[in-house]
């Protein structure tokens, strides 16, 4: 486990930290010995997965333990569909790990670049109605606490441990594997359209109660939306995708290529932002795709940005939308990434952005050269009134005082936290403002 003194970022760069050391343990032994390494020096310890959050979770003046180094399967049972991962599996890897059982992850979002240990931790989701985010799929997990102690935990095993690390933001213990309910594979049909905004608005919460997957994206002071739905089908149902050449202008020279060139001008030329989003407004869907599910739940993002997301109760979102576009128009936002709007079941997981309500998210996105703070924050102040709880992984501005009005369980997981580990020492400057 080599010391390192390098700086690390986020991928969007929004964030960086020089940690004292980078670990990267390739067994259980291992992370034992980085948590003790941590306990000796007196300094914290942060976990870091794949580096796809775009808030502070990760970063630490102390040790950074890097799960790279435990990845793959541990079992899988095709019977009951539980599948034991190692904590730092990429997503994009799990689909092939799954496939010789027949089985696949329920839901993804549309980025698969992070470790499964820190999708749960900072509660990732994706989209559809019946749907929850990663987090709702766990069934067991396999800590290292602050001790040192190597511990198994589920609903019928120290619930209440459970509970709280399954989105634990980190700050429980460093997971070394991750039991999920997965579901018998299959193929999805994406069909894209581009549609008048007021009609979409208006039907969003009746389509996505009907559709298996159902989510749009909106550029700010454009009439139109770019809608997606996503069908389920058996996993023998024939592929359909356009011919890869065609694919790869669409995905990578246009959809990454010239949209970075466009981005990076509307950055240097503000007034360019609006042309830029009507543009993108109106070529934005892309061809109908059917294939194997991670194959079409997933894009690549390779355009860097900032962004802020939002969980509303499913049943403010139209009011909560209008009174968003409206703040849109009074202060005259240029922004050229769109907002994207998805829907996910409720659940029980105690620091879940979906925690007991259905909820609709809206994502707000600015390009990694623009200053991002404004923009996000305005969209914050906006939906607070709705009661939006921020998404953990993502920026926002808020702290323990407002957290502890918006999670019905906090306190519950501050205790669990506290027992857990009491010198904090998996906590950071930015999990102290969060959670103490």
């Amino acid at each position: 486990m080599p010391e390192s003194t390098m700086t690390l970022r986020t991928w969007s760069g929004a964030v960086s930290w020089t940690p004292q050391q980078v670990l990267r343990p390739t067994s259980q032994e291992g992370v034992v010995a980085a948590v003790q390494a941590a306990r000796t020096r007196g300094c914290s310890l942060r976990v870091i997965g794949g580096g796809h959050s775009f808030s502070a979770l990760a970063a630490t003046d102390g040790i950074t333990l890097s799960l790279d180094g435990l990845h793959g399967l541990v079992s899988a049972d095709p019977e009951t569909g539980l599948v034991t991962l190692r904590g730092g599996t990429r997503l994009w890897a799990v689909a092939e790990l799954l496939a010789p059982y027949g089985l696949a992850l329920s839901v993804m979002g549309d980025i698969d670049r992070q470790s499964i240990a820190g999708a749960i931790q900072t509660g990732t989701h994706g989209t559809g109605a019946a749907f929850t985010g990663f987090a709702g799929m766990v069934r067991a997990l396999r800590l290292v606490l602050a001790d040192g102690s190597v511990v198994d935990t589920s609903p019928s095993q120290d619930p209440e441990l459970f509970e709280a690390a399954r989105l634990g933001l980190g700050s429980i213990g460093v997971i070394l594997e991750v039991t999920l309910q997965c579901v018998p594979a299959y193929r999805l049909e994406l069909v894209e359209s581009t549609e008048a905004l007021g009609p979409t608005v208006r039907s969003f919460l009746a389509d996505s109660a009907r559709a298996d997957h159902h989510e749009f994206f909106w550029f700010p002071r454009t009439d139109r939306a770019t809608v997606r739905t996503m069908r389920r089908l058996p996993p023998a149902a024939p592929r359909h995708r356009t011919a890869r050449a065609v694919e790869l202008l669409q995905q990578e020279v246009l959809g990454n290529g010239v949209w970075e060139l466009l981005c990076r001008s509307a950055a240097l030329v503000p007034p360019l932002s609006r042309p830029v989003a009507e543009l993108a407004s109106h070529v934005f869907a892309g061809p109908r795709v059917v294939d194997d599910s991670a194959a079409v739940f997933a894009a690549p993002r390779r355009v860097r940005f900032h962004e802020s997301e939002w969980a509303l109760p499913a049943e403010r979102f139209e009011e909560a939308f209008a009174a968003l576009r409206a703040r849109f128009d009074a202060e005259g936002v240029r922004v050229t990434f769109p907002l994207e709007i998805r829907r996910a079941a409720a659940d029980e997981v105690w620091l879940s952005t979906a925690h007991h309500r259905d909820t609709v998210y809206i994502a707000a996105h600015r390009h990694h050269a623009e200053e991002a703070g404004p923009y996000l924050l305005l969209v914050q102040r906006t939906l607070a009134a709705f009661g939006a709880r921020p998404h953990w992984g993502k920026m926002h501005w808020l702290g323990a005082a407002e957290l502890r009005e918006l999670y019905p369980c906090f306190e519950d997981f501050r205790g669990v936290r506290a027992a857990a580990d009491p010198d904090g020492l998996l906590l950071s400057p930015y999990l102290r403002h969060l959670l103490v």
